[in-house]
């Protein structure tokens, strides 16, 4: 599988200019340019990460209408393409009409979801909701409750969310149901420029599973993003490494790796659950 991954600034509140550069992204990566079989973009890359400055608040008919197009470009440049972006459905797919129910942010309702979607030129594959929100997401958005592994043309892909990664319960959850390829699109943002950087490394080695982080650059309000997106494989190399400048980056990743690591550190069969019970308390 050839996976490229897209370290960019999207234009802050601006849904029409972040599609048009995912466009021109795909068409660049796609059957007529690189080759590429699987396109990431980072989190939120759809609307900006500060809902303060989106022009305006996306309702659940643009978060279809961004599948659509997106569904589009992939079926006419035969790729697949994870993107970020607020969602009204969550994992369930379909965005949900908005109710008066818990007002979020200016008014507005919930459940909206920090999310994440994959399609290809099928149709849609699924949508993942944040589980660990950041800072002040919970302001705004409610966290996921599960971490979903889905078949695809790929493999067993997971898609996670930035924050996500610095919990190791999440990716071995995925691992443990047969995710071959954890994906992270990222808005991750200075001081915590190398924390993502070690877990993408830990995450890849201790659950013998690829990962590849996709972060953004650029600035929003008092926020600086650090770019560093990478991949990292089971073996503990880099097949990107951490890199800054914006533009699309690709590799080639060879999933059939997985079965010739080291049998001595295999950690997933070494495991001693039995004696792992703090990590899930019972309930009272």
């Amino acid at each position: 599988m050839r996976l490229g991954i897209v370290q960019d600034e999207p234009t802050a509140g601006n849904m029409e200019a972040n599609l048009v550069c995912m466009e021109t992204y795909a068409r660049q990566a796609g059957k007529n340019g690189l080759g590429v079989d699987l396109l990431v973009f980072p989190e939120l890359f759809v609307t900006g990460y500060v809902p303060a400055l989106w022009e305006t608040y996306p309702t659940p008919a643009d978060e279809l209408a961004w599948r659509e197009r997106l569904i589009a470009v992939a079926r006419t440049e035969g790729i697949g393409i994870v993107y970020g972006h607020p969602s009204w459905g969550g994992q369930n797919g379909e965005p949900r009409t908005m109710t008066p129910a818990a007002p979020a942010g200016e008014g507005h309702a919930l459940p909206l979801y920090n999310a994440a979607s994959l399609v290809t030129g099928d149709g849609w594959v699924g949508t993942y909701a944040k589980v660990h929100l950041f800072g002040r997401e919970k302001e705004t958005f409610t966290a996921g409750a599960d971490f979903p592994v889905w078949e695809t043309p790929f493999g067993r892909i997971s898609v996670q969310i930035c924050y996500d990664l610095e919990f190791p319960e999440a990716a071995r959850v995925a691992a443990l149901n047969g995710a071959e390829l954890l994906v992270y699109p990222s808005n991750n943002m200075i001081p915590y420029a190398r924390h993502h950087e070690y877990f993408t490394m830990a995450r890849a080695m201790e659950n013998q599973v690829f990962v590849a982080t996709v972060n953004r650059t650029g600035r929003e309000s008092d926020i600086v993003f650090c770019g560093g997106s990478c991949v990292a494989h089971p073996d503990g190399t880099w097949l990107i490494q951490p890199v800054f400048q914006a533009g699309l980056y690709v590799c080639d990743v060879n999933l059939d790796d997985r079965q010739r690591l080291d049998e001595a550190v295999n950690y997933l069969v070494h495991r001693r659950p039995e004696t792992y019970g703090a990590l899930v308390p019972s309930v009272p």
